[in-house]
């Protein structure tokens, strides 16, 4: 069996000691302290190094022959050598009593009046007090049970631990206080109750035109319905084909030599014109045709006419007047017109686009994403806001067409961009409610006894839709329930602190009910709260009517 051992100075504290023991790997470990005892005079100590020893499996032998510390170590179920060759063993002495009031430093001198041990360093000392020589090496834990070789019991004061007593007295005074917090919420603040109804209704139509107002808030005396408007801008574009027709070309051109058989000048104005079968040319500028003259022919003197060029052209398009040089009729008496080749004529039928297609293409840009757009509409208003689908209108508006009105579409086909924007009118569902209930209770506010139990406003329609400058009117239509008066705060009153059956009873005699049904929360609880402010009405809708 292997030991060490640990040689203990006046400075130490038992800090120091306790890792010691705790790095030394030897199952037995003797520990010689100075002269001075010091830091193991006191028995908390003397404990704490047994407990530290006994955690880590090793044995703690303290080599003294001191009677002061032999009786703390005694206390402490150490054994005690009184050299590193003596065996070790636990002395039997009297049972300390320990006054912890007293602090944990036990003072040597108040020892003098417990029974002196045996000097140990007479001979034969070692015999009387139960230490024989024998070599630290064979030292035997003794057995559980035993204090000493003599077998004879020695029981050790208990030191109270507080640090356990003062958990375990929280973690108790803890578990008291949730419970009386439990037990509060529990009685006072968690008891819910809710009262169903059943109460028989008959139906009452309503059907009124209302004014719908973006900028009022609903009145019911006045017919006014504060309605919401949402809008959506798009671009978009579409093909069209063109449909306008129309010729085009080039008129035909030449010269025309007019020649004058009148002793006078002619002044020719422009446009006049010369025509040759289906063909007709006009002049292009004024010019003065002068009169016959006399002239020499070489055997005499002869009459020669006036003469004079002119540029003409035809006064229609087309190739068909591309003539060779041939006479003309003149609308001149006295005037005859000869004409050089005409050419230049020419002539096509081309498509070009009208203010009509333009119309056609917007309206279908408008029509074609109409469902796509309402539902965009529809998301926009909110689930809270009913649609009025009657009231969705797209307006075209920023048109631009390639080609321009009146230019040619190549190929007949012409494209439309334009910027249209969608609208949609929506009433907020509560409004609607509000109405609706405010018509029915006008309705029947001569029957005293009859109260509105729904209004209709999920069934109700919107129908009739118009729009005129400021002006906008719907009409409405609605199947409202109505039926006895019951008031929820004097239910609430008649309710509270009753149990279940008291509740059936006392509320079926009221006229209308037919049935009552009670819901209890949490499970524990047996009876309606005291407090109104936790009881819920409920109302179910009987509309048998019987």
């Amino acid at each position: 069996m292997n030991k060490e051992v640990i040689y203990i100075d006046v400075d130490d504290d038992v800090t120091s000691i306790i890792s010691k023991v705790k790095s030394i790997e030897a199952k037995i470990i003797a520990i010689v302290p100075p002269k001075r005892i010091g830091i193991l005079q006191s028995a908390v100590n003397l404990r704490i190094l047994q407990k530290v020893a006994s955690n880590s499996k090793k044995h703690i032998v303290i080599i003294t022959s001191d009677q002061t510390l032999i009786p703390l170590a005694a206390a402490a179920n150490i054994p005690v050598a009184k050299s590193l060759q003596s065996k070790p063993e636990i002395p039997e002495v009297p049972a300390i009593q320990v006054d912890d009031d007293g602090g944990d430093i036990i003072d040597g001198s108040s020892l003098a009046d417990t029974k002196k041990l045996p000097n140990y360093n007479k001979k034969g000392s070692n015999e009387s007090s139960g230490i024989r020589s024998t070599p630290i090496e064979d030292y035997k834990e003794p057995a559980s049970g035993q204090n000493s070789s003599r077998g004879k019991s020695n029981k050790q004061p208990r030191v109270p631990n507080f640090n356990n007593f003062r958990k375990k007295l929280l973690i108790v005074g803890g578990g008291v206080v949730l419970l009386i917090i439990f037990l509060i919420w529990a009685i006072i603040f968690a008891p819910r109750g809710t009262v169903i109804i059943s109460a028989k209704t008959s139906p009452e139509s309503i059907s009124t035109s209302v004014n719908l107002s973006t900028t009022s808030d609903t009145d019911v005396d006045k017919s006014i319905l504060k309605a919401v408007n949402v809008t959506d801008k798009k671009e978009t574009s579409i093909e069209f084909v063109a449909s306008g027709k129309r010729e085009e070309g080039d008129k035909a051109h030449g010269t025309m030599t007019l020649n004058s058989t009148t002793p006078d000048s002619v002044k020719i104005p422009v446009g006049t014109g010369f025509s040759n079968g289906n063909c007709t040319f006009t002049t292009k500028s004024e010019v003065e045709l002068p009169g016959v003259s006399p002239g020499w022919n070489g055997s005499g003197f002869s009459v020669v006419p006036g003469k004079v060029n002119v540029k003409v052209e035809a006064t229609q398009i087309g190739d068909e007047c591309n003539l060779s040089s041939r006479k003309y009729e003149s609308t001149i008496d006295k005037v005859t017109a000869t004409g050089s080749a005409m050419e230049g004529g020419s002539k096509r039928t081309v498509t070009f686009v009208t203010q009509a297609d333009v119309q056609n293409a917007s309206e279908k840009i408008a029509q074609n994403n109409n469902n796509e757009q309402k539902n965009i509409l529809v998301q926009k208003l909110g689930k809270n806001v009913r649609a009025i689908e009657d009231s969705f209108i797209a307006t075209g508006s920023e048109t631009n067409t390639t080609p321009q009105v009146n230019q040619e579409a190549q190929g007949g086909k012409a494209k439309l961009i334009a910027s249209v924007t969608y609208s949609m009118y929506g009433v907020n569902q509560s409004d609607l409610d509000k109405f609706l209930s405010s018509a029915l209770k006008n309705k029947i506010s001569k029957e005293s006894n009859r109260r509105v139990y729904n209004s209709g406003v999920k069934t109700a329609k919107i129908a009739d839709f118009k729009k005129s400058g400021d002006s906008i009117t719907a009409n409405i239509t609605s199947k409202g329930q109505v039926g006895p008066k019951i008031l929820d705060s004097e239910i609430k009153d008649r309710v509270k602190g009753k149990r279940f059956g008291d509740i059936q009873a006392d509320l079926q005699s009221i006229e209308g009910v037919r049935d009552v049904s009670v819901e209890l929360s949490p499970f524990w609880v047996s009876t309606i709260p005291n407090d109104t402010s936790k009881i819920t009405i409920k109302f179910n809708i009987d509309t048998t009517g019987r």
